[in-house]
């Protein structure tokens, strides 16, 4: 009698052991370090994706890092103290041209969300002359499309206009209020704020009509070598977090208010409609039109830029094996 318990109970051991080895295995979790330049909507993917605890689901402890403009982020990915980053592609260009490996693993924001915010006295551009224009830093996208679009007016930046560095966007709104600046580049809801102060807004970047590769997944092709897997990961729970914020509107505008700290509903309701409505497409493959806009621009003042072909400042191989398997599809399905 005894025998035969004791075979049962190894029996039901055996039975236990075998299923939870069938059983999926939980990705092991690892700590990533991601940073983030802005406090604006177009960083709204990367922080519904970690507020969804999507990392998480994808075996990732992500701990979310601010540093005030794109050119400071790149430094701190360059000694390898941030693997990857949502920054935007005039970073990527000039890092490489100086000899980095930056490479974009995906961008959803295809246009430009920038407006060139300016005290209520100057009525058109020729007010500009003379004037000072705020920035986060100089080789970011703030930079970058303030220079495009004064040079489209006919107006020389640095000699015609002084930029001037202000660290992060906030900052710019600062700078705004106490009249250290004449004007700034902000976008949605900093932009709306600076209205309601007063402020007036000169040009709506976003209504140009260009193509723009702006925020997206960037780290270097080194890591991606040595980590496909947590690449592989990470960019499963980016576009979850895509899906998220175009799809739970409520659940995004609580987490655009807890990072831009704005609070004010139809300022949180307007960035949203720009960003996850208007701008990103389901699937985050970043525009080439857009970054051969900035190869151009650039290359202007760096003459190399121009030779190097838009397709080499990007890694889509991960995104469209994720892609292709139904993955993206199978998330708007549901």
């Amino acid at each position: 009698m005894k025998n035969m318990s004791k075979r049962k109970t190894q029996a039901a051991l055996l039975a236990l052991a075998l299923f939870f080895s069938a059983s999926p295995a939980r990705p092991q979790s690892v700590k990533l370090k991601v940073a983030y330049p802005t406090t604006v909507g177009s960083m709204g993917v990367v922080w519904v994706t970690k507020e969804a605890a999507l990392f998480e689901k994808h075996g990732l402890n992500v701990e979310m890092i601010y540093i005030a403009g794109s050119s400071k982020i790149v430094q701190a990915m360059l000694a390898k103290e941030i693997p990857i980053s949502e920054i935007a592609i005039p970073a990527v260009i000039q890092a490489n041209l100086a000899g980095a490996d930056l490479v974009m693993l995906a961008g959803p924001n295809h246009r430009p969300g920038q407006k060139l915010m300016v005290k209520p006295e100057i009525k058109s551009r020729e007010g500009l002359k003379g004037k000072k224009l705020g920035v986060t830093r100089f080789g970011t996208s703030d930079d970058f499309l303030l220079r495009y679009i004064l040079n489209q007016w006919g107006i020389q930046p640095d000699r015609e206009v002084a930029l001037v560095q202000m660290g992060g966007s906030q900052e710019i709104l600062a700078g705004l209020s106490s009249g250290g600046i004449d004007g700034g580049v902000l976008s949605s809801p900093l932009n709306l704020r600076a209205l309601k102060l007063g402020f007036q807004m000169l040009v709506d970047l976003s209504a140009i009509g260009v193509d723009y590769q702006g925020a997206g997944v960037v780290t270097t092709r080194s890591y991606v070598r040595e980590h496909p897997d947590i690449v592989r990961r990470y960019l499963k729970a980016y576009v979850e977090g895509l899906h998220r914020f175009k799809t739970d509107r409520d659940f995004s505008l609580k987490v655009l208010a807890k990072y831009s700290r704005i609070g004010e509903r139809d300022m949180l309701e307007e960035t949203y409609n720009h960003y996850a409505v208007k701008v990103m497409p389901r699937a985050p493959y970043p525009t080439m039109k857009g970054i051969r806009l900035v190869l151009d621009e650039i290359g202007a003042r760096s003459p190399k830029a121009r030779e190097i072909a838009p397709d080499s400042l990007v890694d889509l191989s991960y995104l469209k094996e994720i892609d292709s398997s139904g993955f993206i599809k199978a998330l708007y399905e549901r």
